[in-house]
């Protein structure tokens, strides 16, 4: 099993919105402290009940774990961890060539001759 620590932190929670409709949640301890906890950044699932209480549980980021199939021009094939095959692309702008032709062509010119 895995160390688990709790932190308790004693304060004020203020829930505001804006005239968009965009809720915020700010937290704002009692007593401040510097390096009191590391700070973080994370997205995840947040939950507001009716009598004030809530809570926030962090998604873990899945980082893409593809393997290269084939590499063309413009992107790259590959499989990915979750059992898809991936197509990337990217052309800029400033290049000057068709985009949608060369779209076309290099996605066909990935998935020649490759087996899926």
């Amino acid at each position: 099993m895995k160390n688990i620590e709790i932190i308790q932190v004693n304060g004020q929670a203020v829930f505001t919105s804006d005239e968009k409709n965009n809720e915020y949640v700010q937290f704002l301890p009692d007593d401040p402290v510097e390096q009191f906890v590391e700070g973080w950044r994370h997205e995840g699932v947040a939950q507001r009940l009716r009598n004030g209480t809530f809570d926030f549980v962090a998604r873990p980021r899945i980082r893409s774990e593809a393997t290269l199939i084939k590499k063309v021009a413009h992107g790259r094939l590959s499989a990915t961890k979750d059992g898809a095959i991936q197509l990337t692309l990217k052309i800029f702008k400033s290049e000057g060539i068709p985009m949608a032709e060369t779209f076309i062509s290099e996605a066909e010119e990935a998935v020649s001759n490759v087996k899926l």
